[in-house]
C-alpha cells in the first residue's frame, strides 16, 4: 500500500527551541494516527533535522528541492508558529507565501496549520496574503484574535477553525524528569523553588535586561534560585547572559540548546517560570507550572489570557515596580495559578489535537 506523504513548511532548522517543539508535536501527533506517514520538512539545517525528528528534509532555501518535495507530497502543511506576519520583514512572508502558491500550482492539497496570523501592516503583504489562503483547502488558527484578523483581511474560504498551539497537545504525563544537578551543580540547594526567566531581545531592551535583573535578585533575596532559559540560540543566550551579569545574586543559564523532551523535563522541574517567549510559557503551561508573562507581542496576551496567567505588561513600557509586584503577586498565589491551568489545559489539549485530526482528515478524505 502506498505510503501517504506530507511536506511541512515552517520556521525548521533554526535552533529556535520554541519552533523545534512545535514541529516535533506536529509530528508525534501525526504519527499517532498515520503511523507509517512519510514525512519531510523543509529545514534551513536539513542534516539536523533529519537526526532530531527521524524525517525526511530538503533544504528549504533550495526552490528546485522544495520543488520536488512539494510535488511528491499528499499534503503541505504550512505551520505552525507564526508565519504569515511582516514585523520581522516582508521576506519572510513572502517564502512562506511563496511555499502554498507552489503547492497550489502543483495541484497540491495545502492546510494552514494552527498558525497564529499577524500583525501584517504592508499593503503588499495583506494583498499576497488575502489571495494565497483564499486558495488553501483547510484553515487552523491558534487564537480568536488569528482568525479574526484573517476574516478583517478578507479571507472567506475555507471556514476558519479556531483551535490551540500544538505544543499543548503533549502528554504531560510523559515527560521525563532530568537532572538539575547535572545541568546546573553550581546553583542546585536542595527544597530551593526554582524561577525560570526566559528573555529575548527586543525594543527596550537596554532597560528591560536591568528589570529582568532586579527581578532575578527579589527572587533570590526570598530563597529562590534562578535559572535563564534561552529559547532561541545564539541570540536569547546572549540575552540571558547579559541580564545574568547585571545581577547581584548568583543565578544559572541553561549553556546549550536541549532537546524538546529536556525543556519539557526542565519545566516539570520549575516552580515558576517568567518570559517573553511564547513557547517558554507554552512548555511551562503543559508542565502544569504558574507563568509571569512580558509581552512583546499579541500571541503572549492572548495566550495568557487563554490561560489565566499573570501578564505583567509591556516589555517596551514595564517598570521594574511593574514586574517586582507582579512577581510577588504571582508568588503569593502560585496554587491559584496552578488550579486555573489545570481547568483550561485538558480543553486546550483536546483543540490542540484538532489541528491533527483535521489534516488526517483532508488527507484520508475520511
Amino acid at each position: 500500500m502506498k505510503k501517504s506523504k506530507v511536506v511541512i513548511s515552517g520556521y525548521y532548522g533554526f535552533d529556535n527551541t520554541g519552533d523545534e517543539a512545535v514541529l516535533y508535536s506536529m509530528i508525534r501527533q501525526l504519527r499517532e494516527l498515520v503511523p507509517e506517514l512519510e514525512i519531510t520538512v523543509l529545514s534551513h539545517r536539513p542534516e539536523k533535522t533529519m537526526a532530531s525528528h527521524d524525517v525526511r528534509a530538503v533544504n528549504r532555501w533550495s526552490l528546485l528541492q522544495v520543488i520536488r518535495a512539494v510535488s511528491r507530497a499528499d499534503l503541505v502543511l504550512s505551520g505552525g508558529g507564526s508565519l504569515l506576519q511582516d514585523v520581522t520583514g516582508i521576506k519572510s512572508l513572502l517564502y512562506y507565501l511563496g511555499v502554498i502558491a507552489v503547492a497550489r500550482l502543483l495541484g497540491k492539497r495545502v492546510m494552514i496549520y494552527a498558525q497564529g496570523i499577524g500583525p501584517i501592516n504592508t499593503l503588499p503583504g495583506k494583498w499576497l496574503t488575502r489571495l494565497a489562503v483564499n486558495r488553501v483547502d483547510l484553515i487552523t488558527v491558534r487564537d480568536e484574535e488569528s482568525g479574526l484578523f484573517l476574516k478583517q483581511l478578507g479571507v472567506t474560504r475555507p471556514s476558519i477553525k479556531v483551535t490551540a498551539d500544538p505544543v499543548l497537545g503533549l502528554d504531560s504525563d510523559r515527560i521525563q524528569s532530568v537532572s538539575f544537578a547535572g545541568l546546573f551543580p553550581n546553583l542546585m540547594e536542595k527544597g530551593a523553588p526554582l524561577a525560570g526567566i526566559s528573555v529575548r531581545k527586543w525594543k527596550g531592551w537596554e532597560e528591560a535586561r536591568l528589570i529582568f535583573a532586579r527581578v532575578g535578585d527579589r527572587l533570590v533575596e526570598r530563597g529562590w534560585k534562578v535559572i535563564f532559559l534561552p529559547m532561541h540560540f545564539p541570540e536569547d543566550l546572549n540575552a540571558c547572559r547579559e541580564t545574568a551579569s547585571l545581577m547581584k545574586e548568583d543565578s544559572a543559564i541553561l549553556e546549550q540548546q536541549p532537546s524538546v523532551e529536556t525543556l519539557l523535563g526542565i519545566m516539570q522541574g520549575m516552580d515558576l517560570v517568567i518570559g517573553m517567549r511564547l513557547h517558554a510559557l507554552i512548555l511551562a503551561a503543559v508542565a502544569r507550572v504558574p507563568i509571569i508573562g512580558v509581552s512583546y507581542d499579541p500571541k503572549i496576551d492572548s495566550f495568557i489570557k487563554m490561560t489565566g496567567q499573570i501578564n505583567a505588561g509591556r516589555v517596551e513600557e514595564i517598570t521594574p515596580e511593574q514586574l517586582v509586584k507582579a512577581v510577588e503577586w504571582g508568588l503569593d498565589r502560585r496554587e491559584e495559578l496552578k488550579e486555573r491551568l489545570e481547568h483550561v489545559l485538558p480543553d486546550l489539549r483536546y483543540r490542540a489535537r484538532e489541528n491533527t485530526r483535521q489534516a488526517v482528515r483532508l488527507l484520508t478524505g475520511r
